[in-house]
């Protein structure tokens, strides 16, 4: 009796097992708080937004029947795998799409390290993200915990690879349709000339979010293991490098050659510093800026210029397109996959040639996006981290002298680095204006008890802190200035900058458009771009221009005859009309730009719109070749086979 007894206990505790039905609804779930943050637009509803749930039903269905197919034990290990990876690619993408508007590569993942410094962003996600993560989570823990029990059976699983082949022949079948309701494709009337089309981002990949829109998540995370990780290692990839290299050469075969311009050479001989400034977007330009109004009312101040975002990250892409000319790939890969690349072409190089010395300066370790490595890969001589400098000191000292740009000129040993013997390339990098735009944050706090008057001003924490940021900016060009004219190399200087990306960073949208003067996302890229000599003639240049522009400009300059070719183009060029191209197939050319996450044309300056059908045409075909052929020069090694 005591026996029945025990046993009629323990099976009364048993866990009840969940359904079967759960277990395709828990993977379309994953969709679906994919679709809330990566899609869904109220405002401007249409059905095409609906695409990527159509193929999350598909890969519901897939995965689950996968599971399915198994014995419970290995089923309940297989379900836990694959719905904990895709739950966190969804956590991790529709994180960065809230930050940045934009989605990732994998390899871009590689990243995550880099970005750990700045967690504190998190804080400021949408309560929504945070409830509907926490949601799968509970459900991920739920159905693992109490995974459906069942005896196997050769039957169900039957059906389960019946019903898997034929969801995965539905995934093979649905793009095309999806192609056939893109009205862009009717449109465009050409292969080039279908840029925003749904076919030309499901076959090329230019940008993830754009593949997204096409296909769903887990369509796209399958397309990008696919064509970074398993088509290198075919054949074909061999045959496409060398077809890639043809299809360069022809497009450089009809771009116009660099010419002389009046502007030709203009600064010959002096040396140069680039400086990369951080986060320093056009609206915190102002009261509290001096030194930049200034540099920029005397010098060439390049009024609409552009830093459009290839790849998935915001600073190393400007950083490593106004070096080399070439934007990261839109399509994926890590950068640092290119470090083996022959960058001959890039500034550092072509200036060594002429007799320069340069080097890269900024506050953080080689490490970090590993420009260490990659500085001397692009033809630096060293990458002169502030911290190398500080050692010996206790770590909290060390930490705050780093949060000064200007310790580039305090510490003995920087300067003497800075201000070497002969012809010098000096390219900084600053700190200063860095998100996040909170008073508690280690730069702002830092920067609070130099410039109190800050905190209140203007009753926007946000604003107060990036005005603050600017402040910083600005004492950096102050102080560099003053220490060009001290040591007489004042008028035997070119300094050039550039902002590498707006202010993202900053969190109320709505203020930013408003600080910004815009009303419309896209137009927040347009950022300060300058260069400054003594004695120029001061000029504002009114063309369009984008990243990829500043290379052949500088070189033209400085005189620089190079004998690569480069997908932007000398400023000064009459023959260049000057656009910005987006690798999500947006664009800003004229008094007109095209939002392709809206599929909206739109008037910068609130005037009639000057663009005619063609014209929209052709743009749209520059676009997607553009982003082709910066993507190709990299993945081919243009100029080291050159």
């Amino acid at each position: 009796m005591g026996i029945y007894e025990k046993t009629a206990v323990k099976t009364g505790t048993r866990r009840r097992p969940a359904p079967m039905w759960l277990v395709p609804v828990s993977f379309f779930a994953v969709e679906l708080f994919a679709f809330f943050f990566l899609s869904l637009n109220p405002k401007d509803f249409s059905a095409a937004q609906l695409w990527p749930l159509a193929f999350g039903i598909l890969w519901a269905v897939i995965l689950s029947s996968a599971v399915c197919v198994l014995p419970s034990k290995a089923g309940r290990i297989l379900f836990a795998v694959l719905y904990g990876v895709n739950t966190i690619y969804a956590a991790v993408q529709t994180g960065y799409y809230v930050l940045f508007g934009e989605m990732m590569w994998l390899s871009d993942f590689r990243y995550a390290s880099e970005g750990a410094n700045y967690a504190s962003v998190l804080l400021s996600y949408p309560l929504g993200w945070w409830l509907g993560l926490l949601g799968l989570i509970g459900l991920g823990i739920i159905l693992v915990w109490r995974f459906p029990r069942r005896r196997w059976d050769w039957r169900p699983a039957l059906v389960s690879v019946l019903l898997c082949g034929a969801a995965a022949v539905g995934t093979c079948a649905l793009p095309q349709v999806v192609f056939e309701s893109d009205e862009d494709i009717r449109y465009a009337g050409s292969d080039y000339g279908r840029a925003q089309s749904a076919q030309a981002a499901y076959e090329n990949l230019f940008n993830t979010h754009r593949l997204y829109q096409v296909c769903g998540l887990y369509q796209t995370l399958c397309k990008d293991i696919y064509a970074n990780a398993i088509y290198p290692l075919t054949p074909a990839y061999t045959e496409a490098h060398e077809a890639g290299r043809q299809e360069i050469d022809a497009y450089f075969e009809d771009k116009d050659k660099p010419v002389e311009n009046e502007m030709t050479g203009l600064f010959s001989g002096k040396n140069v510093i680039l400086v990369l400034m951080e986060s320093m977007d056009d609206w915190m330009l102002g009261e509290y800026t001096p030194t930049l109004n200034r540099l920029m009312s005397e010098g060439i101040n390049f009024t609409r210029f552009y830093t459009p975002v290839y790849g998935g990250i915001r600073t190393f892409n400007t950083e490593f397109c106004i070096n080399t000319g070439s934007f990261l790939s839109s399509q994926g890969g890590y950068a640092f996959d290119y470090v083996t690349n022959d960058f001959r072409q890039s500034l550092a190089s072509l200036l060594r040639q002429a007799g320069y010395s340069a080097k890269e300066f900024h506050y953080n370790s080689p490490s970090f996006y590993s420009r260490g490595v990659f500085s001397e890969a692009m033809g630096y001589e060293a990458y002169v981290s502030y911290a190398d400098y500080l050692k010996g000191m206790p770590s909290d000292a060390a930490k705050k002298l780093l949060y000064d740009d200007q310790l580039l000129f305090d510490n003995e040993g920087l300067n003497s680095e800075f201000f070497r013997d002969g012809k010098r390339l000096n390219f900084i990098i600053t700190r200063s204006a860095h998100l996040s735009y909170k008073y508690n944050e280690v730069l702002s706090y830092w920067g609070l008890k130099k410039y109190p008057e800050f905190k209140g001003l203007t009753g926007n924490e946000e604003t107060d802190c990036a005005y603050l940021k600017a402040k910083l900016v600005d004492d950096l060009f102050a102080r560099l200035m003053v220490e060009l004219e001290e040591k007489g190399e004042l008028d035997n200087t070119v300094i050039v900058g550039v902002t590498d990306h707006y202010t993202y960073g900053y969190k109320n949208e709505k203020a930013l458009l408003e600080l910004s003067g815009v009303d419309n996302k896209l137009l927040l890229e347009k950022t300060p771009c300058f260069i400054w000599s003594a004695g120029l003639e001061p000029m504002e240049v009114d063309k369009v221009l984008n990243t990829s522009d500043v290379l052949p400009t500088v070189l033209n300059l400085l005189g620089i005859d190079s004998p690569y070719s480069y997908i932007g183009c000398d400023a000064f060029d009459e023959r260049y009309d000057g656009f910005a191209p987006f690798s999500n197939g947006s664009w800003i050319y004229g008094n007109a730009a095209y939002d392709a996450s809206t599929k909206k044309l739109i008037s910068i300056d609130g005037s009639d719109l000057e663009i005619t059908p063609e014209t929209r045409k052709e743009i749209a075909r520059r676009v997607q070749e553009f982003t082709r052929i910066n993507n190709l020069i990299l993945d081919v090694d243009y100029y080291g086979e050159s």
